[in-house]
């Protein structure tokens, strides 16, 4: 194929693509769809209040949403293969932060009248503490040890090895959401609990950044299979243009906050080099935060621009923690503060969990660029008390 005849499927891919999520876009529109209560309390990436509560009330047979032991046993079927004698289900009590006493507390633990254990750790975004499905592991050595993420991520530190066929890698990508399609299936003639299930899907095909249409992929999918070789290597050259064209994005967002940072008075540390890197994203500073070893940014904590974060940051490591900027910072009430090594202060941005495509289509529109000159706004007022105030001591 030449390459006019390339570029010719590629635009009619493109045009194909853009017709069918306008047209999808106006179904969600028309069905609701976009109303979410867990976006709109910001509360979908926290595990402990928000994941770990609701997984373990579907899970529970004395649940609120009146199925008994339904959801359990669809459950220990689709997500992990077990025979209806191998764990009663009528039986089982479900439990949350369960403490093991110096061995630590339990994500979601579910036992049965057998005493038979199945242990949830849930993660996702948090890492796992020091040898921590060990722990759990010797606290019951029978116990089925569920290592939950996002995408079926690998626990570190060897403890696949070390635990062993007890230990299983399950997703929300991929096993959550299906047994969660079955339990809405099961909760037809109860429509309060179905349409929350509903919800939580669309929550989680959010977080894991996949698209909510099953009809949009197959027409797309029918697209590029219709005349083989064309359609496909037309695919195959917008799939591999993806880096290049996030870095352009990238680029024109540099552009458009450049001028806002010079009417700030802030000097640019870093910026979005395209690359995906870990905490790749702006850092800041100014000469009087320079001077008490201090600068402040808006970064991606993970690889692929995933898990934005802010706060401020030591331009070189201080063994002590700058308990003042960690006040100042709780008193702008912007968000939930946390401190770390070389972060005293920062806290997750909710409002843009990650820089995912609908960010990218939003830095185009100019929605996200005014979300970010906001909150680039807000951490600059406190670094201006931080300074003014004189409680953030100069370095020596």
């Amino acid at each position: 194929m030449n390459a006019a005849d390339l570029q010719y499927h590629a635009i009619h891919l493109l045009a194909l693509a853009k017709n069918i999520r306008h047209y999808e876009s106006a179904l969600v529109e028309a069905r609701g769809e976009r109303f979410n209560i867990f976006d709109i309390l910001h509360v979908g990436h926290y595990e402990v209040r928000t994941h770990s509560p609701i997984l373990a009330e579907f899970l529970n047979p004395l649940g609120s949403h009146g199925q008994g032991a339904v959801f359990l046993k669809s459950f220990l079927k689709e997500v992990l293969n077990i025979p209806d004698t191998d764990f009663d289900a009528e039986s089982a009590r479900v439990s949350t932060e369960v403490s093991i006493g110096s061995l630590g507390r339990m994500d979601i633990e579910i036992a049965d009248c057998k005493h038979r254990r199945i242990v949830i750790e849930n993660k996702i975004y948090a890492g796992l503490q020091e040898k921590q499905l060990e722990r759990y592991h010797e606290y019951d050595t029978k116990a089925m040890l569920l290592y939950l993420t996002l995408n079926k991520d690998s626990p570190p530190d060897g403890a696949e090895k070390s635990v062993g066929s007890n230990l299983r890698l399950v997703s929300y990508r991929s096993d959550i959401v299906r047994w969660l399609e079955c339990c809405r299936k099961e909760a037809t003639n109860t429509p309060g609990v179905r349409e929350t299930i509903t919800q939580y899907i669309h929550l989680i095909k959010d977080l894991t950044q996949q698209n909510t249409s099953t009809r949009m992929n197959q027409e797309l999918v029918e697209a590029v299979l219709k005349d083989k070789e064309k359609s496909y290597m037309a695919y195959v050259s917008l799939r591999n243009a993806n880096l290049e064209i996030r870095k352009a994005i990238l680029a024109k967002l540099n552009a458009q906050i450049e001028p806002y940072i010079c009417e700030l008075g802030l000097n640019v540390l870093e910026r979005f080099s395209g690359q995906g890197g870990i905490e790749e994203g702006y850092i800041f500073t100014t000469p009087e935060l320079k001077a008490r070893n201090l600068c402040f940014g808006i970064v991606c904590e993970s690889s692929n621009y995933n898990n934005f974060f802010f706060g401020f940051k030591y331009i070189s490591l201080n063994s002590a923690l700058n308990t003042e900027i960690v006040q100042i910072f709780n008193n702008a009430k912007i968000a939930e503060c946390k401190s770390s090594e070389w972060w005293p202060a920062w806290a997750r941005w909710n409002k843009h969990r990650n820089l995912d495509d609908e960010a990218m289509a939003g830095i185009l529109s100019g929605e996200f660029v005014q979300d970010l000159k906001a909150l680039i706004r807000e951490l600059a007022k406190v670094a201006i008390e931080a300074c003014k105030s004189g409680v953030v001591s100069k370095s020596t």
